[in-house]
């Protein structure tokens, strides 16, 4: 009886281990893996990754700034990623879905909608959690690309 029980205990602490520490360990390595490549490539520098210089998230689509650059480096889904000057973003608006009846969730859907030179992607969404970092982000995007 006992050893079924200390066997399901080691599995489980080992399915525990992966989940919670090896697993996203990796996954983090792998993005700063992306980053240095993209910013070796480019002259930019996206590490250590600062909140602050990071719009979206790494489930969407993001993107790092890199202002002394003046180059961002486009991730999708935390897999992908491509450097481009700041000229590359043509336009920039901040987009939400109104619910006046919802006070406690009346701005949905909030993103911005990035309008590029490139013709490959000419429109980039980025997903970001409020209004109001919306907002924030918009004063901090007309700071680095005016």
């Amino acid at each position: 009886m006992e050893i079924p029980l200390l066997l399901a205990l080691a599995v489980a602490l080992v399915l525990f281990y992966w989940a919670w520490i090896a697993s996203p360990r990796s996954v983090q390595a792998g993005r700063e893996q992306l980053l240095r490549a993209q910013g070796q490539a480019s002259g930019a520098t996206f590490l250590p990754i600062d909140p602050r210089r990071m719009l979206g998230d790494w489930d969407g689509t993001c993107i790092l700034f890199d202002p002394d650059a003046r180059k961002a480096c486009i991730v999708s889904r935390g897999k992908k990623a491509r450097t481009v000057d700041f000229e590359y973003f043509n336009t920039w608006q901040l987009k939400w879905t109104e619910y006046p009846a919802n006070p406690v969730f009346r701005f949905q859907h909030v993103h911005f909608l990035f309008e590029t030179s490139g013709f490959d992607r000419p429109t980039i969404r980025v997903a970001v959690p409020s209004r109001s970092d919306g907002e924030a982000w918009n004063a901090k995007l007309s700071i680095l690309m005016p």
